[in-house]
């Protein structure tokens, strides 16, 4: 894999040698996949001159798709009109678009637009925001740039941003990576575990596979617009049996279509749903709506099964401006002796031990896992079959909780991964003092529950730990504390890992607070 050229080289073209990384990558492994207009796009784009080449890729990699021409100057790039000329040949650029109102309102300044348009003088009292309002009526149609008093003005539109899109998504097999990864790695804010990847690895093995992740993404964003649930539901892809990872997607969309189906009401919209959904709460989720309809009785009886040891804390003068975990903190560091110390943990401390001890397994060069140099934990992170396939790579990193090494490879880790992204490190959060101390009070039988417990199912097991932890490391002793203010009640994965940790010993308690 080519690595990313840094513009701390002294390249200012940079940015478009990144680009060329990411076209030779997809041709070389994706090439089967590319549909007829991405090839042609590949091969045209290769002949153009570097001044149009580069320009195109500024405008790519910048939020459009309309830009101004007097913003696309660069001193990298000389004659920018003359370098547009050839992308406007192409069809890949339109130097005439017709704009929308809300456009034109986008691209200038209101005094701009007063002049473009020949407003009367009283319209200068609005307010940009009044009179958008104001003309909508009079803009009921996009109109071109040469329609206006704009003078030599001139606005381009960039045509193939969704073709640049699906690029981009086929490299990183996902939505959320941008193009900004390049240069965020280039300047080292961004730091990853170098991973030899198989020839063969790649997010996507056919055209079906692509298309069906591209509806996903097109049902979630439907979902979250909060669009017809019954249209979400009928834009749904089929099975997608040949790609795990993509199918655990495709099944925690349908459970949070369950959960928006049970918010509007249509419990039996929803006990369809998740009666044949593989997501792993969609049982438990299921059986919770059947006992909330057999009725109370049962309810109370559920509720029960779980009785962490709790305690009170009263504290006086309520304060929205200040989380009431740090209160409780607060409360328990001034109360108590010197020996002890209160830290506010919740997600990150025992997740970072455990992916600090288990790193050379959540990195294993797992075929399908990894298939670019951007990655921050292997694709099927959240598959059922995570664990599974790195069995024998697990197992490696647990014997050493029973040998005894492991504290010395978690501080060793903790130095050689600094700062390397990681989904279960918090750099931020934890540091050498936390670690030492946690180790010097964790039990390994506790790490080793807890450990063992997040690899069986690390999409539902990796949350929920209880807020705070309190060490006494004269005597090796700790407790972790989840704390609820007035009102408040465990949610489900907080009781699972208050059920998890009494069922192996482990010292976990609730601190109920009380304000005077």
């Amino acid at each position: 894999m080519p690595v990313a050229v840094s513009r701390s080289q002294g390249d200012p073209l940079y940015y478009l040698r990144n680009f060329h990384i990411l076209i030779d990558t997809l041709q070389r492994r994706d090439a089967d996949l590319l549909d007829a207009q991405e090839t042609r796009f590949i091969a045209d784009f290769r002949l153009l001159p570097e001044a149009s080449r580069a320009l195109l890729v500024r405008m790519v990699m910048r939020k459009g798709p309309l830009f101004r021409a007097t913003r696309l100057e660069y001193p990298e790039i000389a004659g920018p009109r003359d370098a547009m000329g050839p992308l406007i040949a192409r069809g890949w650029v339109d130097e005439r678009p017709a704009l929308s109102i809300e456009e034109v309102f986008r691209l200038f300044r209101r005094d701009e637009i007063a002049q473009m348009l020949s407003l009367p003088k009283h319209h200068s009292k609005l307010s940009k925001a009044a009179l958008l309002e104001e003309l909508r009526h009079e803009f009921a149609q996009p109109r071109p740039l040469s329609s206006m008093d704009a003078a030599s003005e001139i606005v381009y539109r960039l045509e193939i941003d969704p073709l640049c899109d699906r690029l981009r998504v086929m490299f990183f097999g996902n939505f959320r990576q941008e193009w900004s990864e390049f240069v965020l790695a280039d300047l080292g804010i961004f730091r990853y575990e170098c991973i030899a990847l198989h020839v063969q690895s790649r997010p996507f093995r056919t055209r079906a596979q692509v298309e069906a992740f591209h509806r996903l993404h097109l049902c979630r964003t439907m979902l979250h617009e909060a669009r017809d649930l019954d249209e979400v539901e009928r834009e749904l892809p089929a099975p997608i049996e040949d790609c795990d990872w993509l199918e655990a997607r495709r099944e925690k969309l349908r459970y949070q279509l369950g959960r928006a189906r049970e918010r509007c009401g249509e419990i039996v919209g929803a006990l369809g749903l998740y009666a044949t959904c593989a997501h792993p709460e969609a049982e438990r989720r299921a059986a919770l709506l059947r006992e909330r309809a057999e009725g109370r009785g049962r309810r109370i009886k559920a509720a029960a099964r779980v009785c962490p040891p709790t305690f009170e804390m009263t504290i006086e003068g309520a304060d929205p401006g200040r989380p009431v975990e740090t209160r409780v903190l607060e409360s328990l560091a001034s109360t108590s002796n010197d020996d002890t110390s209160v830290h506010y943990v919740e997600n990150t401390l025992i997740n970072s031990l455990f992916g600090l001890l288990c790193w050379p397994a959540v990195f294993a060069p797992v075929q399908g896992a990894f298939f670019h140099s951007f990655h921050q934990g292997p694709a099927d992170l959240s598959c059922a079959g995570f664990f599974a396939r790195r069995r024998r790579e697990f197992a490696g990193c647990f014997a050493e909780l029973r040998s005894g090494t492991y504290q010395d490879t978690i501080l060793r880790r903790y130095e050689e991964k600094q700062g390397i992204l990681s989904p279960f490190v918090a750099w931020g959060w934890v540091d050498e003092a936390l670690l030492r101390l946690a180790l010097a009070c964790f039990p390994p039988a506790h790490l080793s529950a807890w450990f063992e417990w997040i690899a069986s199912d690390v999409r539902t097991n990796r949350s929920g730990f209880p807020d705070l932890v309190q060490f006494w490391p004269g005597r090796a002793a700790y407790r972790l504390i989840e704390v609820k203010g007035p009102g408040d009640r465990l949610q489900d994965n907080q009781r699972r890992c208050l059920e998890h940790g009494l069922a192996h010993g482990i010292p976990v308690s609730v601190c109920h607070v009380r304000w005077v």
